[in-house]
C-alpha cells in the first residue's frame, strides 16, 4: 500500500513511511498520524496510543481505524465458545461456513479461492497472533491520554478515533 500511495499519491509535503510503530522517530513532527487496521498487532495498547501522541505536533490529528469488539456485546454462549475452541479452529469453521454463501454469491471457482485463502497457513497464522483489545480498553486509554478524542462506532467492531493535539 505504501508504494501504491508514493507512486499514485506523491506529494512534496507527504512522506509515506513504513516502520516499526514504536521504533518511529519524530518527536512532535507529525501533522497526521493515520493508523488504520494495525494497533491490534501491538503488544500492550496503552504504550502504542501514547508513542503515537508523542510523534504528533501540535495541533496535529490522530486519526485510528481499527476492530475494537465491546465485551459487552459478546453473548455469553459465544464467550465460553471461544474460551474453549482455538481461534485457529474457529477461523477455519468460519471459512466452511461462509462457503455456501460465497458459493451462490460468486459461484464456484471464486467461492473455493476464497476458501483456499481464508485457509492458508500464513494467513491462519496472522489472524492468530492478533491481540485486540476490548472497546471499553480502548476508551480507558483515550480517556487518559486523548482528553476530548472522539471515539465513532463504523460498524460492527469498526471504530474510528480522531483526536486533535492541543495547540
Amino acid at each position: 500500500m505504501i508504494e501504491i500511495a508514493r507512486a499514485r499519491r506523491s506529494r512534496p509535503n507527504v512522506a509515506y513511511r513504513q516502520a516499526d510503530l514504536l521504533a518511529a522517530t519524530g518527536s512532535g513532527q507529525y501533522d497526521l498520524v493515520l493508523t488504520v487496521m494495525t494497533l491490534h498487532h501491538v503488544p500492550e495498547l496503552h504504550s502504542a496510543l501514547a508513542h503515537i501522541e508523542g510523534l504528533l505536533a501540535p495541533g496535529g490529528r490522530m486519526v485510528l481505524v481499527d476492530s475494537y469488539p465491546a465485551e459487552s456485546e459478546v453473548h455469553p454462549a459465544l464467550r465460553i465458545v471461544n474460551r474453549l475452541v482455538p481461534l485457529r479452529s474457529r477461523l477455519h469453521a468460519g471459512a466452511v461456513l461462509r462457503f455456501r454463501a460465497d458459493l451462490a454469491r460468486h459461484g464456484l471457482a471464486t467461492a473455493w479461492e476464497i476458501y483456499r485463502l481464508r485457509t492458508r497457513r500464513a494467513w491462519l497464522d496472522h489472524r492468530v497472533s492478533d491481540r485486540f483489545s476490548s472497546r471499553e480498553e480502548l476508551a480507558q486509554c483515550c480517556a487518559t491520554l486523548f482528553p476530548g478524542c472522539q471515539l465513532e462506532r463504523l460498524g460492527g467492531t469498526i471504530v474510528a478515533l480522531t483526536w486533535d493535539s492541543p495547540l
